[in-house]
């Protein structure tokens, strides 16, 4: 895995880290029910869908990345996990090349629809916040 990789992956896990808190709007009164819907809340999903992809997909080796810390039900925070592997050079090129495209598709789109850009300021209310708000810095 080289240097640009490891870059990548630091930097999706730093998007992740942003937008993982984030609630996330479902078009219904969730806030009204007092239940709040976090992207973090679908990480196993988000981790299974690239388990199942790269499955299919005959990818052995990503698989045993994926898996490589027990099946990812059990796994906390499994995109957390990935990406801090992957930012640390755990991996093979091979798998980094796969995973890395796929990852970044999936945590931009949702930034990109969801999520302040990433110099948004994490504190300072509301106002500095909606400054910032998708990409308007």
């Amino acid at each position: 895995m080289d240097t640009h990789q490891c870059d990548q992956a630091a930097y999706l896990c730093m998007l992740w880290h942003r937008l993982a808190a984030q609630h996330i709007a479902l078009g219904c009164a969730c806030a009204m029910s007092g239940v709040t819907v976090t992207l973090e809340d679908f990480e196993h999903d988000i981790a299974d869908h690239f388990l199942a992809r790269s499955e299919r997909e005959g990818m052995t080796e990503v698989v045993d990345f994926l898996l490589l810390r027990g099946p990812l039900a059990v796994q906390p925070q499994p995109v957390r996990d990935i990406l801090q592997r992957l930012s640390d050079g755990e991996t093979s090129s091979a798998v980094s090349d796969w995973l890395l495209p796929r990852m970044s598709r999936t945590l931009q789109s949702y930034a990109e629809l969801h999520g302040p850009a990433l110099a948004a300021p994490l504190l300072g209310g509301s106002k500095a916040w909606r400054g910032a708000y998708r990409g308007d810095v």
